[in-house]
């Protein structure tokens, strides 16, 4: 199994004016072996990490949100949602595509609503 990362781009930071967040970048890991999603992003006292982790049988929905430059994704889970920003558009739509293949192969894992 693979696992599939990205983190914010620079350029998307930069041009959609959330240059705050540069040093500090949000990252997501969609690890189809653990069947996990991670989203990870440095605190604002570069002291440690803050990361939430759903499991893929949870999910209930993801939006993705389309800038100029990168995009935004929200997934919604039983019990809560995580989200990331300003990712590169075709890491995003890679990472759908997959989580959609991933779902064809299993019965009852994700369910998308």
């Amino acid at each position: 199994m693979e696992i599939l990362k990205t983190k914010s781009s620079l350029k998307a930071l930069f041009f959609n004016g959330k240059i705050e967040h540069i040093i500090n970048p949000w990252k997501m890991e969609v690890d189809l072996a653990k069947e996990t999603i991670t989203i990870t992003k440095r605190n604002w006292y570069f002291i440690g990490k803050d990361s939430e982790t759903i499991a893929f049988r949870f999910i209930r929905k993801i939006t993705i949100n389309e800038h100029l430059f990168g995009a935004n994704i929200w997934i919604k889970a039983i019990g809560g949602s995580v989200s990331a920003n300003y990712l590169p558009k075709k890491d995003l739509q890679l990472i759908k595509e997959k989580l959609i293949v991933y779902n064809q192969t299993k019965k009852n894992h994700i369910i998308f609503s």
